[in-house]
């Protein structure tokens, strides 16, 4: 019981004490439920010898794991070829749209405005209800006065929905010109509208606390406009010899434009977000945004006596987001293979097949806003300013801009063997691989004064390498049993090279109260991305006081312990931990016995580590002092009652796991009433993520990444992933 447990600390006033109530709410339980979920598939096809086409449409309706949360999709597919002038000319048509509807939970990911569902599931008193009832009916208990709210209303009273429409469509022309060559013309669209729709109603403290209930209509528009233009040249020479060529031209645009209305104070929530005029304070805001790429590529193969193959290629791409004189850059790669169980020498070697491949390449990475290396400028009430006797609106800059922003450039080089042994029952590769890369886009803090506090710039060099061993094997295969199996194996290590100068750069933002402007890794040259960087914890003092590793740049320091119970100076941090795992694993196997068959997969993951944030936040027992809850840790922690939060090497956790990803069973019906109209029927139940072995604290050990490369290996307030479980029949016709 949760008094039990408050009333067993030392120092908590009976002032607390008394004002738990008497119910014992599992807040966790209140907000969750077992979901079910809808796929239905429905597909056919036909056409002439000169024409084919296929369609398909299929409806989901997925529940999520908590209240308010959920999913509804409705798509259909269409493709469709056509050939004629004997067979010269092709066309094909493939066009995709969707309609999806989603309820979001609000602030499911972060504490958000006056904390989160998930917060508050963590800090909510459950010594409190979820209802009460009075003279005028049933309503949801809140506490009043604080910011911890009832998280059961969170999610059931604050309405929060999605709606997205999305088309992509491309259309491809192929010509044979002459014998070998062959004119392609392609031109693709994807276009989507979305729209959210959030209201925070009168009748729940945070619509209180926003200003009288808040309303939010959004509309986004993103689309891509794609053309591509190719020639290929095929011709045999000289025997076994081959050459392929392709050469073509590429150009894409990207569009955006976005439009939001919000409504503050409102007399009822019986309009919900339908009338923001009734709102006592409405604001509008709308941008836009264009970008474009180009690209001129070519690529030639040559293959020699059916044994030895080379492939060149070369792309020079251009992009709007970057620096006048920096828009351009040229890709280069090279790529070689040599079938080594086509010679003669190599028939006495074991192998049923053998060959070696090696390759070096540069690629570029686009991954920026539009404008970036410009200085934009944005409208602020700030910039207001008088003339006469009225206030004209004015504009800020919002960015620094860089007129040197350019691509971010990645070389690597690889070499690999793919072999099979055992009349290829056995396969398998090895490869390994070494890459750099420079001029990282980085957002960085620039000297002030400055316009303003970052910039976006091209600043040090990544360098790494990898190894990745796979294996499949035939390991029976009789008339009515057949056995596969594989084993994915891989390593990669990436260290920061340089840093243009900076000693490191802190990435990593800390959430939670008492975090503010708090970071948990770095960037440190010579180390990994992903590397955890702070105060190493030593444990705690016969007085709750926590301790930690310091020297003489600490105040209170004394025999390489803090004393004081706080945190250590700047200069005390250290490495205490990597995001990065050692390496991955995944073995899938696939059995066949009569009708009958199974398959799995299994992943695993060793050696990386997470920062719990969510336990350095919620696992303290400081929260009991703001009638709040904790997280169970917390009850065996003799971390004194008031001890602050401080992020340390206590809260960065092993987080090595092994997964059980799915796990199908099938049976292939033999039903006369099913099969006499169809061409089979398959019955099968499937299970994902049913096992999960770890020993990390947290809900999951696979969290979110932010921030690009920069920030890996954070846990705050994450999803819960789902355990599903489904049953189905398949038709096919």
């Amino acid at each position: 019981m949760f008094r039990d447990s408050v009333g067993g600390f030392a120092g908590i006033g009976h002032s607390h004490l008394n004002s738990l109530g008497t119910a014992n709410t599992d807040w966790a339980a209140a907000i969750s439920r077992s979901s079910v979920t809808h796929n239905h598939n429905l597909s056919f096809s036909g056409g002439t010898e000169a024409t084919r086409y296929r369609a398909s449409l299929n409806y989901a309706n997925e529940q999520g794991v908590t209240l308010s949360s959920g999913l509804e999709r409705i798509q259909g597919r269409l493709s469709a070829t056509h050939s004629d002038l004997n067979n010269r000319l092709r066309m094909e048509l493939n066009v995709t749209t969707s309609r999806v509807n989603n309820t979001y939970l609000t602030w499911e990911n972060n504490g958000g405005f006056e904390g989160g569902v998930f917060e508050n599931v963590a800090t909510f008193n459950p010594t409190l209800p979820i209802t009460f009832s009075d003279s005028t009916g049933t309503h949801f208990y809140e506490v009043g006065g604080t910011t911890s709210r009832n998280p059961v209303a969170l999610a059931q009273q604050i309405t929060n929905l999605g709606q997205t429409n999305r088309t992509l469509g491309n259309g491809t022309v192929s010509f044979d010109l002459t014998s070998g060559l062959t004119a392609k013309v392609t031109v693709g669209l994807d276009h989507s509208s979305g729209q959210r729709q959030e209201y925070f109603p009168l009748a729940n403290p945070v619509g209180q606390a926003l200003g009288g209930g808040f309303a939010r209509q959004a509309d986004l528009e993103n689309q891509t406009q794609t053309v591509q233009t190719l020639l290929n040249y095929q011709r045999p020479f000289g025997g076994n010899n081959t050459l392929d060529f392709v050469g073509g031209y590429e150009y894409s645009k990207f569009q955006t434009s976005s439009i939001t209305a919000t409504g503050t104070g409102f007399f009822t929530d019986a309009n919900g977000f339908n009338n923001l005029n009734a709102a006592n304070t409405r604001n509008t805001f709308s941008d836009a945004t264009e970008a474009r790429l180009a690209s001129f590529f070519g690529r030639a193969n040559l293959g020699f006596n059916d044994r030895f193959y080379v492939t060149g290629v070369l792309r020079y791409d251009g992009s709007s987001r970057f620096a006048e004189g920096h828009k351009w850059a040229a890709f280069p790669g090279v790529s070689a293979s040599w079938h080594l169980s086509r010679e003669s020498f190599a028939q006495s070697l074991p192998f049923s097949d053998l060959k070696l491949r090696v390759g070096w390449g540069l690629q570029g990475n686009p991954s920026v806003d539009p404008y970036t290396s410009l200085i934009t400028l944005k409208a602020n009430t700030d910039a207001t300013y008088p003339w006469g006797d009225v206030a004209h609106g004015g504009v800020l800059a919002s960015s620094n801009g860089n007129p040197d922003l350019k691509w971010e450039q990645t070389s690597q080089i690889d070499g690999a063997v793919d072999f099979s042994i055992a009349n290829s029952r056995i396969s398998g590769s090895v490869e390994y691989f070494h890459k750099n890369t420079k001029d990282l886009l980085l957002t960085v803090d620039v000297p002030q004064p400055a316009l303003q506090p970052t910039q976006l710039k091209n600043v040090g060099r990544l360098t790494g390498h990898g190894l990745e061993v796979t294996l499949d094997a035939l390991a029976i295969s009789r008339p009515s049993l057949t056995w596969r199996a594989g084993l994915v194996f891989a390593a990669e290590r990436t260290r920061v090279a340089d840093l243009g100068g900076a000693s490191f750069i802190s990435t990593g933002y800390i959430s939670g109260q008492g975090q503010s402007n708090a970071v948990s890794e770095r960037l440190i040259p010579g180390q990994p991305i992903g590397t955890f960087y702070g105060p190493l914890f030593l444990g705690v003092d016969a007085n709750g006081k926590q301790l930690y590793a310091c020297t003489s740049a600490t105040t209170g320091c004394v025999n390489g312990q803090t004393t004081l119970g706080q945190g250590t100076a700047e200069a005390d941090y250290r490495i205490i931990g990597n995001a990065n795992p050692d390496f991955t694993l995944g073995f899938h196997s696939e059995i066949n016995w009569n009708r009958f068959d199974l398959s799995f997969l299994v992943r695993a993951a060793v050696g990386q580590d997470v920062f719990n944030n969510t336990a350095l936040v919620y696992g303290t027992k400081s929260d009991a002092l703001q009638d709040k809850n904790f997280l169970r840790s917390a009850l065996d922690d003799p971390t004194g009652l008031h001890e602050p939060a401080i992020f340390s090497s206590k809260w960065v956790e092993n987080a090595s796991f092994v997964r059980l990803q799915n796990i199908t069973v099938g049976y292939d019906l033999n039903l006369p009433m099913l099969t006499r109209s169809a061409r089979s029927a398959r019955l099968y139940v499937s299970a994902d993520n049913l096992i999960l072995l770890t020993g990390y604290s947290g809900l999951d050990p696979e969290v979110y990444t932010t921030n690009g490369l920069a920030t890996r290996g954070l846990d705050y307030l994450t999803y819960p992933r789902s355990r599903t479980i489904t049953g189905g029949l398949r038709l096919l016709f």
